[in-house]
């Protein structure tokens, strides 16, 4: 069985380890060595000759057996190995006990039994005295007993580990559902919100729409009512897009159809149910019919459509383009109307990775006129969806009027691939 480790292993906690086991099998070897020379094991020096470089070589090597506790946690079995081997050497066994402690504590099985054995042939063969059967059996005893608490001690630590994990688990699974709560109840209230915006709106544009229709019917003259006509368009198109925009936050992922009033048209003489068909602008394909609508209103601007970029830009660029030209020229008809308003859209080639496809709306000078209510909110708004997107959108007063300029990066490898599949074979 194999745990990881959980305690810390700080390297002054290793040294220090290292040192106090270090002198302890020092001190054993030499203790073990003069009671040795007292009972007669131990052969005197100037009789053994060099027999008993052994036991001069002993205190040596006891530190050893200290120093492979370094790599105590990277190799237990083979840490537990050597310190049999040195400890029987230096007649030592401090490291060795250690060993065998942590190696239990970490996985108890043939190994820890393996070690003992090793412990009971190397006592037998390079021991200070011939190993009895008494003197083994005690040994294996107190070795076991070593292992049986290591064994212990490991499985505690193992439970203490399981304990943790689980209880984070289930921290992690409370605050999990704590947070699925309340973003199911920030949904609600935008549903909530969706709806109250959506009824509401709905009424008031469904008003605009029945009215500007009774006045196109009764319009003294043709340009009066091409005005109504242009108003009742403008607030059905404005319901497809209300429905469009809230219609995602319902809950069923459906759009729901705005309560409002039938209105007959005058030309074709059959129900318009509120322009329920119709469907908000998506792209720069319809900048044309959102320009000729504003000419109507009576707004001057130019443009020149390129085909090629509706084909090569992504939908999100191409949405995004759409909705900065309509902020702009609802800002001309609002603080400008009288002046002439100019949009371009061209894609920027550059040595970089990206294509940039930059966006102009410009007027001349206007005349002062008090901020209406909410001025600004809608260029903000436009601002932040614009840096969704990695862009930048910058706005201010010329020195021949105002000008609306958006930057929206493409990726090049999206347009060369679109240029191949457009070109012929």
């Amino acid at each position: 069985m194999n745990i990881e480790d959980t305690h810390s292993r700080s390297p002054w906690r290793t040294v220090l380890l290292v040192l106090v086991i270090a002198f302890a099998d020092i001190l054993l070897s030499i203790v073990a060595i003069g009671l040795g020379m007292e009972d007669g094991t131990v052969p005197a020096p100037e009789t053994a000759g060099l027999e008993w470089a052994r036991f001069a070589l002993a205190p040596l090597l006891a530190p050893l057996g200290a120093v492979a506790l370094i790599w105590r946690h990277r190799f237990p079995k083979s840490v537990a190995a050597a310190a049999v081997v040195l400890g029987a050497i230096s007649f030592s066994g401090f490291a060795f006990f250690i060993a065998l402690f942590l190696l239990a504590k970490r996985r108890l099985d043939w190994w820890v039994a393996g070690v003992i054995v090793l412990w009971v042939g190397s006592e037998a063969l390079v021991g200070m005295e011939p190993l009895g059967w008494d003197v083994a059996l005690t040994g294996v005893v107190i070795l076991a007993a070593i292992a049986a608490w290591g064994a212990y001690r490991g499985q505690r630590a193992r439970l203490r580990q399981n304990q943790i994990v689980s209880l984070k688990e289930r921290a992690d699974r409370v605050a999990a559902e704590h947070l699925a709560q309340v973003e199911g109840a920030q949904l609600a209230e935008r549903h909530r919100i969706a709806r109250e915006m959506h009824d509401t709106l709905a009424h008031r544009m469904s008003l605009v729409a029945v009215q500007a229709a009774a006045l196109q019917v009764a319009a003294p003259d043709a340009e009066t009512a091409s005005s109504a006509r242009l108003i009742r368009e403008t607030a059905h198109a404005a319901l497809g897009e209300l429905r469009d925009v809230l219609g995602v936050l319902h809950e069923d992922g459906t759009t729901r159809t705005a309560e409002w009033t039938p209105v007959k048209n005058v030309e074709t003489g059959r129900t318009d149910a509120g322009g329920q068909n119709r469907t908000a602008p998506s792209g720069i394909a319809q900048i044309p019919g959102l320009l000729a609508e504003w000419r109507e209103a009576g707004v001057s601007v130019e443009y020149a459509p390129n085909p090629e970029l509706a084909a090569v830009l992504p939908d999100t660029v191409s949405r995004a383009a759409f909705r900065v030209v309509q902020e702009g020229i609802t800002n001309v008809a609002r603080h400008a109307p009288e002046t002439q308003a100019a949009v371009s859209l061209v894609l920027h080639r550059e040595e970089s990775e990206n294509t940039e496809l930059l966006i102009s709306v410009s007027n001349g000078p206007g005349a002062q006129s008090e901020p209406a209510l909410g001025a600004g909110l809608g260029l903000i708004g436009l601002a932040e969806r614009i840096q969704l997107l990695g862009g930048s959108l910058d706005y201010g007063p010329t020195t021949s009027g105002f000008r609306l300029m958006a930057r929206i990066p493409v990726q090049r490898q999206q347009i060369h691939h679109d240029d191949q599949e457009d070109a012929p074979a």
